[in-house]
């Protein structure tokens, strides 16, 4: 089993195509990204026809045998590529993914699609089931030094010169959001043309191009990064972002928190499934529920009861000076435990 990181596909790919590709995670952004890459060197080889079948359910598999029996004199090369919008595999599903094998030829090049079968109690499952020769394009959302390998993978691939404080700036602040890094250095790349780009444009761009979500506010303080949940925060103040919409996210997420962690005997895979907690977001939670106690859940939710008081009063800078506070307490309990 080969398993190739999205900063290695495109070498791998120089260097030899192979007739079967698994795409393997849940980003969106690098499941589009690694398909296309495949496709346009496929292309090259002379696979121009493209086929996509979805497999809801276990009868479609049909549709992918029939397709491959269907083959005659005038059969042009062919990408198929087998989505599978199914949630869960079962013993049907693994028997025909183990017969793949039996399926290939050499004017046909199979991607099979397995994000929606990516979450954590599945892929011991789906990696036990793959054949030993299959080539799997990791599309699970890099971080740490995998993210920072894959940002510069990607600011090489453009050609884009960039100061390596900046450049570890982008990596600091972004961590784990492709779909921003792809598009502000395409920014980055029609704005500083032929330019070594600076700390100080890093930032501005960051604050005219991109607008933060409150995930990424939430996310940094139950990861304990402080500087960078402050940052977000310091900007939704500036761009005039409404405390309520930030107030009612944190005490959402943070109720979740409370009630599991009086089930610390369900497995928490099963735990965040159950609270419907995008697995973009599983790290963050984990970190929380390892470091935040029902204590200072409940302390932190008071603090929100009083900020949403003072917006009612319309005493907003004080809501800002308090949102600060807590952003303080909540991340710094993760960050010094």
């Amino acid at each position: 089993m080969n398993i190739i990181q999205p900063a290695q596909l495109k070498e791998h790919l120089i260097k030899n195509l192979y007739s079967f590709y698994v795409l393997l995670g849940e980003d969106f952004c690098l499941i589009n990204k690694n398909q296309d890459l495949i496709l346009k060197y496929a292309n090259q080889k002379g696979f121009i026809e493209t086929i996509t079948i979805d497999i809801e359910q276990n009868k479609d598999w049909e549709k992918v045998i029939r397709f491959c029996q269907t083959r005659n004199l005038f059969f042009n090369k062919t990408i198929l590529i087998i989505n599978f919008i199914i949630n869960t595999l079962n013993i049907v599903l693994i028997k025909n993914i183990n017969k793949i094998s039996f399926l290939l030829h050499i004017d046909i090049l199979i991607i099979l699609k397995l994000n929606h079968l990516s979450g954590s109690s599945q892929i011991k499952k789906i990696l036990h089931t793959l054949q030993l020769n299959s080539n799997i394009v990791s599309c699970f959302t890099p971080y740490n030094l995998n993210f920072t390998n894959w940002v510069l993978y990607e600011i090489e691939e453009k050609n884009i010169n960039i100061e390596k404080k900046a450049f570890f700036l982008l990596c600091k602040y972004y961590e784990g959001d492709t779909l921003f890094i792809y598009k502000i250095l395409d920014i980055l790349l029609m704005t500083y043309p032929n330019t070594c780009i600076s700390v100080d444009e890093i930032k501005k761009i960051i604050l005219d191009f991109f607008n933060f979500s409150e995930l990424h506010w939430i996310n940094a303080i139950f990861q304990g990064q402080i500087k960078k949940a402050m940052y977000i925060l310091n900007t939704f103040h500036k761009k005039r972002h409404n405390p309520l919409i930030l107030i009612r996210s944190l005490q959402k997420d943070l109720l979740k928190l409370i009630y599991m962690n009086r089930e610390k005997n369900i497995n928490i895979n099963m735990l965040l499934k159950q609270y419907n907690i995008s697995s973009a977001r599983h790290k963050f939670f984990m970190y929380a529920l390892k470091k935040i106690n029902n204590q200072n859940y409940f302390k932190a939710i008071r603090i929100l009861v009083n900020i949403e008081i003072n917006i009612k009063k319309k005493y907003n800078n004080s809501v800002w000076m308090q949102l600060q506070k807590l952003t303080l307490m909540l991340s710094s309990l993760v960050f010094y435990t």
